[in-house]
């Protein structure tokens, strides 16, 4: 299961997207809220949130601020940015972090789910591409001693031919 937060400053936003989503459905769970930037900052250094769905204007710290920020210090955490403003400039910034998803207010549950689908995806494939360099190292890690004595041997024995 993968962990989602949910950020926005607007409760009646947070109420219907947190009810209206089935969350176990698509492989998620929805581990919290948060009313802004900041209280979202410290909900993600200690819950570890794998997606965040996020709103763009908010106060204390905006959902543009708090994607810089995490990208920085937690590059694996992946954002949805929401926004009830179609302005490219906002859409721009949140990408150059690596947002790949931004849904304009008001979104409907397919878009919502859609946008996580994608992300989830994305996380299980680099996730099957850790494994399988992780698998390659541990098979290289096995087999490292035994190359190296042969190696050894074909060295001394190639000297002592050659001599």
């Amino acid at each position: 299961m993968y962990k989602v937060l949910l950020v926005d400053d607007e409760r009646i936003i947070l109420e219907g997207i947190s009810s209206i989503i089935d969350w176990k459905e698509i492989g998620t769970e929805l581990i919290g809220t948060a009313r802004n930037g900041l209280e979202a900052y410290d909900f993600i250094v200690r819950e570890k949130p794998d997606i965040v769905i996020c709103d763009i204007k908010m106060p204390g710290m905006t959902g543009l601020e708090l994607v810089a920020r995490v990208s920085k210090e937690f590059p694996e955490v992946k954002f949805i940015i929401l926004s009830g403003f179609n302005e490219f400039e906002y859409a721009k910034r949140a990408m150059e972090h690596g947002v790949k998803h931004y849904l304009l207010k008001p979104c409907n549950e397919k878009s919502i789910v859609e946008a996580l689908t994608s992300i989830i995806n994305d996380l299980s494939t680099d996730a099957k591409k850790e494994q399988s360099l992780f698998d390659m190292k541990s098979r290289l890690d096995q087999i490292q001693p035994y190359m190296k004595k042969q190696l050894l041997k074909e060295f001394i024995t190639t000297k002592l031919d050659n001599n």
